[in-house]
């Protein structure tokens, strides 16, 4: 693998341990909870902070190399791009941050979020969302433990958080 730069199929290589690690118990189906994953289109109804997606490539689902943007539009005003590097239905899903417009891959290398779906009990899924990545520096690493780890931990569990509010609501 090319330092700074992930490739297809290659979502693997970053390392075994992540970097945080969230997962929460959604009261749905697993084939519910990952049509809702596998959705682009979804993700503003559930990310805290994401109020935009533009799809770069032609599908609107996830699947391996398919990209996307995520646009921010309040606070700290944004965007990232996101491409699928590993798809594995109905299990998971890894995504590579290849850019960003708040310079977050400026001080992180091979930057991937995976999002894992299991089966507790045939009307509950556990999902999980765990990041990998390498920071570039001493600088990057001393920020990575004190701001960036707890603050992407905590969007997203607010996100997953978001997720559940979204499939556990009674059906209108």
């Amino acid at each position: 693998m090319t330092k700074g730069r992930i490739v297809d199929g290659e979502a693997g290589n970053v390392g075994k341990t992540p970097q945080w690690k969230v997962e929460i118990r959604i009261r749905a189906p697993l084939d519910r909870v990952w049509d809702a994953v596998e959705d682009i289109s979804l993700i503003p109804r559930y990310h805290p902070e994401v109020r935009h997606v533009e799809p770069l490539s032609s599908s609107t689902r996830r699947a391996q190399g398919v990209s996307y943007r995520c646009v921010v539009p309040d606070g700290r005003a944004g965007w990232c791009v996101e491409r699928v590097v590993e798809h594995i239905p109905l299990r998971k899903t890894t995504v590579a941050v290849p850019e960003d417009s708040w310079g977050l891959t400026r001080l992180i290398d091979q930057f991937l979020t995976e999002i894992t779906v299991e089966d507790v009990d045939g009307g509950t899924t556990l999902v999980r969302i765990q990041a990998f990545y390498v920071p570039k520096t001493w600088k990057a690493q001393v920020l990575n433990i004190l701001r960036l780890r707890p603050r992407m931990r905590r969007r997203a569990r607010q996100t997953l958080e978001g997720l559940r509010r979204l499939l556990e609501k009674p059906e209108e």
